[in-house]
């Protein structure tokens, strides 16, 4: 009994820890909704809220035929994920406002046309 009563309170600690966590990671997420350009040209991909989750849709033009794919945003341990099969980890950095997705790079938000480039 006395074992339980210790781990009582630890594993209370963990799951409102972990709860806290979830709340940040959405008021993230909520500050980086938008599109989004890499610094170098790469294709513009789009975080947004659908269904109440966040997703990040990318658009692809081959031989003139646009593919849309979109992925769901997750949170693990405190940092975000785009689901693609394997975990990309994205990182927001909200002084410059820009995303960095390991692998992918850094994206620049598009707040005008000529920003933006598929």
């Amino acid at each position: 009994m006395k074992r339980t009563n210790r781990l009582f309170p630890m594993l209370l600690c963990v799951c409102l820890s972990l709860a806290g966590c979830t709340g940040n990671g959405e008021k993230q997420l909520e500050k980086m909704r938008g599109e989004w350009v890499h610094v170098k040209g790469h294709p513009v991909f789009t975080l947004s809220k659908t269904g109440g989750k966040y997703t990040v849709t990318r658009k692809v033009n081959i031989r003139g035929k646009v593919l849309e794919t979109a992925y769901q945003v997750s949170e693990q341990d405190g940092k975000l994920f785009i689901e693609t099969g394997f975990a990309i980890l994205l990182m927001y950095d909200k002084e410059r406002d820009r995303i960095t997705l390991s692998p992918g790079g850094e994206y620049k938000r598009v707040t005008n046309l000529k920003n933006r480039k598929r």
